[in-house]
């Protein structure tokens, strides 16, 4: 996929727009990294964006300003794009733009925002401006794939399956957790991902019940039940997989239990589409887990949206009663 196309990037901002008309704010402040990313296209570790209703300014300091120039006369970048370099701090220098342009009302994503920033922004602004915090904006925006996004999701969980069977090579008697997890993470990258999308869990044995363990110095033995479960970044966005392999032959209540599992996450995929509420997703799976006895042992969520972030909405979980919407344009886990 490479760069967004201007008009993937048009159709991302109106549907931010029309977020900030329904707030009556003039403008938002952008300062989650990864909603930059999808906002811009430019990929930093530090930036901000104000998003306004016909502009768009992209604050970065002197290590982006270049990429940042070089995005706006790509081309393919925002035709109303605007850079502007941070002289002092991020802070000050969003203070300055906010004042030159004159803005009543400012959104802000509280989500990403210390307490101490957002007392900074009423403090300094109060006199002019309005502070307004807002929750998932550009979030609800990432819900939704487009015709790029996906192609690069797809290419990526392409490239991530084509890793698993090598993956599973890795787990032998003998071999240790963390062993087994840089040698996956080293598959990751010459297997065509920047790099990991997460730190890789490998567990074995009865930390293999620990669902988000890190990976130890405990040797593999046989018997062992081992919980692999890593992913990758592909053109900024991030797949992941999780598998469970045996060191030797399972026994009866593994096979038990993988069948329960391996049911429970058809009955999940069966009921998805467009329309229905992402905890019923979650009833699907955690109804066929208690038909057999296993309720109290599903603790965790049943999945989550893939994109930008690893972890990112809809969250497939039994509290979360939003909508779908179009299934066939969301990614999840």
């Amino acid at each position: 996929m490479g760069l967004a196309k201007r008009s993937d990037l048009e159709t991302r901002l109106s549907r931010v727009r029309e977020g900030l008309n329904k707030l009556e704010l003039e403008a938002l402040l952008v300062t989650h990294i990864p909603n930059i990313f999808y906002l811009t296209g430019m990929r930093a570790s530090a930036a901000a964006v104000l998003v306004e209703m016909k502009r768009v300014t992209l604050i970065t300091d002197s290590r982006y300003i270049t990429v940042a120039r070089s995005l706006a006369d790509s081309g393919r970048s925002l035709e109303e794009i605007c850079i502007v370099q941070v002289l002092g701090s991020y802070d000050e220098t969003v203070r300055e733009e906010v004042f030159r342009r004159g803005l009543s009302r400012l959104g802000v994503e509280s989500q990403n925002m210390t307490m101490k920033q957002a007392l900074w922004y009423r403090q300094e602004l109060e006199k002019s401006t309005t502070v307004v915090p807002t929750d998932g904006l550009v979030e609800e925006a990432r819900i939704l794939k487009d015709a790029g996004e996906l192609q690069s999701l797809r290419h990526a969980g392409s490239l991530l399956a084509s890793v698993v069977p090598l993956a599973l090579d890795f787990v032998r008697k003998g071999r240790t957790e963390r062993g087994i997890a840089a040698d996956i993470e080293r598959l990751l990258v010459t297997g065509g991902f920047e790099g990991r999308a997460f730190e890789t869990i490998v567990a074995s044995g009865p930390r293999s019940a620990l669902p988000h363990a890190r990976p130890g110095q405990r040797r593999l033995d046989d018997g062992d039940l081992v919980l692999l479960d890593f992913g990758g970044i592909y053109d900024g966005y991030c797949v992941d997989i999780t598998r469970t392999a045996c060191v030797g032959a399972p026994g009866d209540k593994a096979k038990r239990l993988h069948e329960a599992v391996l049911e429970a996450q058809a009955a999940a995929i069966a009921v998805v589409k467009p329309g229905i509420f992402a905890s019923d997703v979650d009833t699907a799976a955690r109804h066929l887990l208690k038909e057999r006895g296993l309720a109290d042992e599903f603790g965790h969520s049943t999945g989550h949206g893939l994109g930008i972030e690893i972890h990112e909405a809809p969250w497939i979980a039994p509290v979360n009663h939003s909508k779908n919407g179009a299934v066939d344009v969301m990614l999840m886990a």
